[in-house]
């Protein structure tokens, strides 16, 4: 059987896996059976040859007629497989060999643990002392720059938007640009592809890799815009790649290249004449995170300008798609937003208006019970309007 894992190595002379009578596995990290291992080959599949599946060594009593709960087991492992950590074993997403095993993303900054010489992202593998492949201890990590400009090179030829190196061949371009990446058991849209990678390292915490996927995705959707023009779809791609690269430097702490990148999210949202749902909240979303990042400086006036921009973005939403109670949740987030703006501007009645026309709008919201989701949101709002509405209450009954 031909192995399907690209990690699969072919087995050396002296290796009893070369034996015509023992399947390949499918596992990268697989081993071949010990020649002093005669009970566990017998066990075993060829499902489960990976070295973290439950089998027992000739050495192991675990085989024993008069230990019924160790052969359960055994035979239970030789039933469902090992698992393997690239997903060679089951039918889920397989991490290619250009990945990192944590972070599950394309590899960058690779990084080489030394002795065990198993490759992660530099910033995903810092945070341990022991290899989590092999659980050897890491004595010291070494930078592995041939592996990182192979994914390199394949970032540059198969999933960017625009090719480096292109034909200056219109027709031939835009076929180029047409094709889809196909990697492992993914086969997906250029651009999708490297935001797909990013947000993968975004989720892992692995935040320098999923800015430099995004400012890829950024530059190649700007030459774009550059030659077809301000097209509507090239806009609305380009604010939301802003808005998450601005939510990933938010992250790192980088507040004044957050603000930035959320106020190019915003220029180019608001120039589509035309707003979907998707992009109305969107832009409602780049201008709050904009507001909320001036409130933590203490710019409460700024903070508040961005927060009414919000809230006029999604009231105007509201009215054209009043059948969707979502938009009413939104609308009632930003008005708690600009009240407490309002509320430590000093503006206390206009905090009291805000907050009130808030629980207004909640309390006659009926939801439907398929949506327990927006339900506990509405609560979960409601909940602290109310509350505030009552410090507010209480402060002016003391005064």
């Amino acid at each position: 059987m031909t192995p399907v894992c690209p990690f699969v190595k072919s087995a050396r002379p002296d290796d009893a896996s070369s034996r015509k009578h023992q399947p390949e596995s499918a596992c990268p990290f697989a081993k071949s059976g010990r020649s002093d291992d005669a009970s566990s080959r017998k066990q075993q599949s060829s499902e489960s040859s990976c070295p973290f599946s439950k089998s027992a060594r000739s050495d192991d009593g675990s085989l024993k007629k008069d230990q019924p709960e160790a052969e359960k087991d055994v035979a239970d492992a030789a039933k469902t497989g090992g698992k393997c950590p690239f997903g060679y074993d089951s039918q889920t997403f397989k991490i290619g060999p250009l990945s990192c095993m944590i972070c599950q993303a394309l590899l960058f900054e690779c990084s080489r643990c030394v002795p065990c010489s198993h490759i992660f992202c530099k910033a995903c593998i810092s945070r341990f002392n022991d290899c989590p492949l092999c659980g050897a201890d890491i004595e010291k990590i070494e930078a592995h720059a041939d592996l990182q400009a192979t994914v390199d090179r394949f970032i540059e030829g198969h999933a960017r938007i625009k090719r480096s190196q292109m034909n200056s061949d219109k027709e031939q371009e835009e076929v180029s640009e047409s094709k889809v990446v196909i990697y492992e058991d993914l086969s997906m849209e250029r651009g999708a592809f490297l935001i797909q990678q990013a947000m993968r390292a975004f989720r892992a915490q692995n935040i320098e890799s999923a800015k430099s996927r995004l400012t890829i995705c950024v530059e190649d959707i700007r030459d774009q815009l550059e030659r077809a023009g301000n097209s509507s779809e090239l806009c609305s791609q380009l604010g939301a790649v802003l808005g998450t690269l601005g939510d990933c430097c938010r992250a790192a702490g980088d507040a004044s290249s957050a603000i930035k990148h959320f106020e190019e999210s915003v220029e180019f949202l608001s120039k589509l004449p035309e707003k979907t749902r998707e992009v109305t909240h969107t832009l409602s979303v780049s201008l709050n995170k904009i507001g909320d990042l001036k409130y933590y400086e203490g710019d409460l006036q700024a903070a508040r300008s961005y927060y009414q921009q919000s809230l006029n973005v999604r009231q105007d939403a509201s009215k054209h798609h009043s059948e969707d109670p979502s938009q009413i949740l939104d609308v009632a987030v930003s008005l708690a937003k600009v009240a407490d703006v309002d509320s430590g501007l000093g503006n206390e009645d206009m905090a009291v208006n805000g907050f009130e026309e808030g629980i207004k709008l909640l309390e006659s919201l009926t939801l439907n019970s398929e949506n327990p989701g927006l339900e506990q949101r509405r609560q979960s709002v409601l909940k602290f309007l109310e509350g505030q509405l009552a410090e507010r209450q209480k402060a002016t009954q003391s005064s």
